[in-house]
């Protein structure tokens, strides 16, 4: 089984159901909304290569939704940014998550030059945390700040 291969292609609105139903096992609650307006963005707002599946033996197993920014907060050029990513627990460990981030990654370099992606992660989440790190992802200079609550 782990000789199968991944195949990338541009996330469609048919996707919704498997993407729900992906996120659903993996963070144990159904978000209808949140991915509505998701895949709203992506087919709005997001260029058409940031948004990603992953397909194996047949069916979709993983996704990857993300965009690129250029020259704010000091960052000096264009980046590219991974906003979410999900793999089918099944499917784990098979290449499908470094599939959908190299293809990312291959996507912005050849259309928009940009040579670093970034993502955020929670320090706390030590399986994300590995599988980033795994690939080649550092710690960046940028430091994450948050204000919570109105004022």
């Amino acid at each position: 089984m782990a000789g199968r291969a991944v195949s990338i292609r541009h996330l469609e609105r048919d996707d919704f159901a498997v993407v729900v139903a992906i996120d659903e096992r993996i963070t144990g609650h159904l978000r209808h909304d949140y991915w509505r307006d998701r895949f709203e963005t992506a087919e709005s707002l997001r260029p058409p290569w940031a948004s990603l599946v992953a397909e194996m033996d047949g069916r979709v197993v993983g996704f990857l939704l993300g965009w690129s920014s250029g020259w704010e907060f000091g960052i000096r050029g264009a980046v590219g940014w991974i906003d979410v990513i999900g793999v089918d627990p099944p499917y784990r460990g098979r290449g499908v998550g470094r599939a959908l981030v190299d293809a990312f990654s291959t996507s912005a370099k050849e259309l928009r030059d940009i040579e670093n992606i970034f993502t955020l992660v929670d320090p706390g989440d030590a399986q994300i945390r590995e599988f980033f790190a795994h690939l080649d992802f550092t710690p960046g200079k940028m430091l994450h700040l948050e204000r919570r609550g109105a004022r």
